[in-house]
């Protein structure tokens, strides 16, 4: 887990993170995997999180929460302490809604296994954020969710396909390229003709408008298949996860 340093008071700092991934550590502890707005993908330690009564903050703590937090920072450790947090905000629809929770679950799997710069990011932090509210509030429609984010997020990263598709001369995505290509064009990392047009569709759609396109549970699975790989060619690591046949199940 890396070397976790002692605290000192001088080190306060209050920060807003977002909650990818938490795991439980020694007897009552928790190690939180977030992402900030101050210091990118951080690392912390939450003492007695696991305690019974008002103390228990575990409960807090799920993945794409977003919480106020008073850390105690030093720069270059591998792991931070976490003095005190809060919400920031009311995920209650997350948190209330089965297919949320899963959609959250898998959301939160993607960004902790493909993030890992430790350095501000404001635009990726704000869209996170405003994706995280957009799925908490979202009325139908949350089974095409994950598939909207996956394209826009590709986008934040800097892997946006380049707009040329064309259903007739240039209908298959070529992810070692990022542009669509010919159906005649030879290469091992094309995307299926129903993959290369709905990523072509999503990288254009508000989320409202995704949500009203008429997919299927395979045709949802595939196009997550597809872009789990387009993340893996990219980044150059692979991501393995593992969350997708839950939400397969739940999107039937």
């Amino acid at each position: 887990t890396g070397k976790i340093f002692a605290p000192a008071t001088d080190m306060i700092q209050t920060t807003r993170l977002i909650v990818f991934h938490a795991i439980k550590y020694r007897e009552s502890d928790l190690l939180v995997y977030a992402y900030t707005c101050l210091h990118g993908r951080q690392s912390y330690l939450l003492r007695k999180a696991r305690t019974v009564g008002k103390h228990n903050t575990a409960a807090r703590i799920f993945p794409l929460s977003i919480l106020d937090a008073e850390i105690y920072y030093k720069s270059g450790a591998a792991i931070q302490y976490i003095k005190s947090l809060q919400p920031a905000a009311d995920l209650s629809g997350i948190r209330s809604d089965l297919h949320k929770s899963g959609m959250a679950l898998f959301l939160g799997e993607i960004l902790y296994k493909s993030i890992k710069e430790e350095e501000t990011n404001l635009p990726l932090y704000h869209f996170l954020v405003e994706s995280i509210q957009a799925l908490n509030d979202m009325e139908y429609g949350v089974a095409n969710f994950h598939l909207h984010f996956l394209a826009q997020y590709c986008a934040r990263l800097g892997y946006a396909p380049f707009p040329n598709y064309d259903s007739e001369q240039k209908p298959l995505f070529d992810m070692a390229k990022g542009m669509f290509v010919a159906r005649d064009s030879v290469s091992d990392f094309l995307f299926s003709q129903g993959d290369s047009q709905l990523l072509s569709r999503l990288s254009a759609l508000q989320v409202s408008e995704a949500a009203n396109l008429p997919l299927n549970g395979t045709q949802r699975h595939q196009f997550v298949t597809s872009m789990i790989h387009y993340l893996h060619y990219h980044l150059g690591f692979s991501l393995d996860i593992k969350s997708p046949e839950v939400l397969r199940q739940l999107f039937q």
